[in-house]
């Protein structure tokens, strides 16, 4: 099994999932030569390798946003699929496809079954050139005018179901194109040609579910845009430059309206997350079990940061009923949220070619390369007086998501929306169990994995030294893996340098100086039981009030469960240009499985979203006598594989072995 991007679901392509995906299945893939091989009929032949040709320009174009030549590449290829179609119905060919050879006599019969799919191959992309030309511009564009207010924009529930319609005429010739290649009598064909009708089978087939996905997705969107009443969303807008579990603290939020598709944003009700916690209003709520950090964090008690858990769901949660209870307890009317978006700027960064330049209240010219480093950092240094720094970020972060319903290149959301969400710099939970159902389909949940039948790793960090000093650190994680019988010894390290140097704004060094302090939670399997803990580099702070929940008992790390996971902490205290690094010694029992003859270990890897990502290498040492190794990904070199890598998404690692 080679390396995927997700444990406990299939990793969808976001982008490709949002508008039915380039669903031009190339069902004569690997049977070109076979084509190559009917010497008479060059009329068929020609038709059904020119489909195949055209049908791949079309999806190459349609992949880079080039509508007008995936339009001509489409035509093209559902002209020669009309021609193919002709000529095989035509007596002549037939005649001289039947005088070739005794093998192609034998496949003649299949051949109607490739026609057919090449057909419906063909329907496919004319409906999916039809979705990407309509959705986006266009006279059917989804987004358009709101007829009631011209000064407005609104999202046509009616053309929503009509894209989903489209959507499902595709699924249904994708369908029909792997019906007609499951016919295919494979031992008719020559051998070297079977693997190729096998591969575009399972093409279709991961297509189809790819169609089922979006399917799903344009079922629930009309509810979700308020096509059958009001919906608020709570837009939470974290500061990576101060890390929490979900990728940031929560310094600004949007109040998102939907009513019947037309978006607004409650301004008067957004702004700072100080407009909720009030003179840092600690409140008392209900807390669920897994809510280990905001019960031992007294500052943790509030909206702006109850998102400690790196499950989104979790901390999105626990940021509503914090709203709700600081608005009862202020005496201010709070609407009922129906989910919360959670955002950092590397989603502006991702955005930006697709909404245009927004308007920030300043001369500077606000680009893809600079955006993030300008809300991170350059802000601070142009406004030092927190007043007008936050009053001019909102005024972007208003520009923005304003612009984000009436962009300038919308073809270009697409791709950046899904690297957002694939990445984690764009989390959802959605309060509806069916809607929220999707969205972990989908993996847009920024969820903790159940990861069944793996090991696991997911290092996440907590800033709790009040300083925005994430923006200059570097992280490096290693792990090394030892398999004996069933168990894996562990030892996993992880190394933080503290980039700044001084002077830097006041506001950046927050409450502890240049003093870089990170609290550091290693989370592993649930069963995994700890050896040993080692401070490799640095001091380990234990005394801060935040730092409790690490504070450790002599050499024993605390030790904490979530969501089925084991957790270990220690807060590092850093100073500028040095670094510090603790090691985790553990055992993880049976995590080696048997399958068949093949003894398989897997190990799942979640990240967390962050303005510099982390660097993770595993070195897994094979067990003796191992045979028969595959291990897709990995560097191998004697009994030792080696895999090194920014992590920006999650990972699945596996490795099989016989002996």
């Amino acid at each position: 099994m080679s390396v995927s991007e997700s444990a406990r679901r299939p990793q969808r392509d976001s982008g490709s999932a949002l508008l039915g995906a380039v669903v031009l299945v190339l069902a004569l893939g690997g049977l070109s030569m076979w084509l190559s091989l009917l010497a008479g009929p060059w009329r068929l032949v020609n038709g059904l390798v020119a489909t195949r040709v055209e049908l791949r320009k079309a999806e190459r174009a349609l992949t880079s946003g080039a509508n007008k030549e995936a339009r001509l590449a489409t035509l093209k290829g559902s002209a020669a699929a009309e021609q193919a179609r002709e000529a095989f119905e035509a007596p002549a060919p037939l005649l001289d496809l039947a005088t070739v050879s005794a093998q192609v006599r034998d496949a003649l019969p299949e051949l109607g079954h490739v026609v057919n799919a090449v057909e419906q191959s063909a329907q496919a992309a004319r409906s999916t050139l039809r979705i990407s030309q309509n959705a986006l511009k266009g006279p059917y564009k989804l987004i358009d005018q709101d007829p009631d207010d011209p000064d407005s924009k609104k999202i046509r529930i009616e053309r929503l179901l009509a894209v989903g319609e489209l959507i499902s005429d595709v699924r249904r010739a994708v369908q029909n194109v792997e019906r007609e290649l499951t016919a295919v009598d494979a031992k008719a064909l020559p051998r070297s040609l079977r693997g190729g009708i096998a591969r575009s089978i399972e093409k279709a087939r991961s297509t189809d579910q790819t169609l089922a996905d979006a399917e799903d997705g344009f079922a629930i969107l009309p509810g979700v845009l308020g096509g059958s009443g009001q919906r608020i969303y709570f837009l939470a807008i974290q500061n990576s430059a101060e890390l929490r579990g979900t990728g940031g603290s929560l310094l600004q939020f949007q109040l998102m309206q939907f009513k019947d598709g037309r978006p607004q944003l409650l301004k008067e009700r957004s702004g700072s997350i100080y407009k909720i916690d009030q003179d840092r209003r600690q409140l008392s709520i209900p807390l669920p079990e897994d809510a280990w950090y905001v019960a031992g964090i007294d500052d943790a008690k509030r909206a702006g940061n109850a998102n400690w858990s790196p499950d989104w769901p979790l901390s999105a949660r626990l940021t509503v009923a914090y709203s709700e209870a600081g608005a009862r307890a202020s005496g201010t009317p709070w609407p009922d949220v129906d989910g919360v978006i959670g955002v950092d700027p590397e989603v502006l960064k991702r955005l930006l070619p697709g909404i245009g330049r927004p308007n920030a209240g300043t001369d500077f010219k606000l680009t893809p390369a600079n955006i993030v480093d300008y809300v991170l950092y350059k802000a601070y240094a142009s406004f030092p007086i927190p007043g007008i720094r936050r009053q001019r970020l909102s005024y972007l972060v208003d520009g923005f998501y304003e612009s984000l319903f009436n962009p300038a290149r919308p073809t270009e959301l697409i791709p950046g929306l899904g690297r957002a969400l694939s990445e984690k710099h764009m989390q959802i939970w959605l309060k509806r169990p069916r809607e929220q159902e999707f969205i972990e389909k989908m993996n847009w949940d920024g969820g903790i994995e159940e990861a069944p039948g793996s090991d696991y790793l997911y290092i996440v960090e907590q800033n709790v030294g009040g300083n925005k000093l994430d923006y200059f650190q570097e992280q490096t994680h290693s792990m090394n893996i030892r398999l004996r019988g069933r168990d894996a010894r562990v030892s996993t390290e992880v190394r933080i340098y503290n980039g700044a140097l001084a002077p830097l704004p006041r506001y950046v060094y927050g409450n502890s100086g240049p003093l870089h302090r990170p609290m550091i939670n290693l989370y592993a399997k649930g069963d995994a039981e700890l050896i040993g803990a080692h401070m490799v580099k640095g001091r380990r702070l234990d005394a801060s009030p935040t730092a409790e929940l690490a504070a450790w008992n002599g050499n024993q790390p605390p030790e904490h469960t979530e969501l089925g996971k084991k957790v270990w902490s220690t807060t590092l205290e850093i100073p500028p240009q040095e670094d510090a690094a603790v090691r985790f010694d553990y055992r993880v029992p049976g995590v080696v499985r048997k399958v068949g003859d093949h003894n398989v270990y897997r190990l799942t890897v979640q990240h967390q979203p962050k303005v510099r990502p982390e660097t993770l290498e595993v070195r897994l040492q094979l067990p003796p006598g191992a045979t028969g190794v595959k291990s897709p990904g990995w560097t191998k070199s004697g009994d030792i594989l080696t895999w090194e890598k920014t992590l920006v998404k999650d990972k699945v690692l596996e490795v099989t072995w016989q002996g």
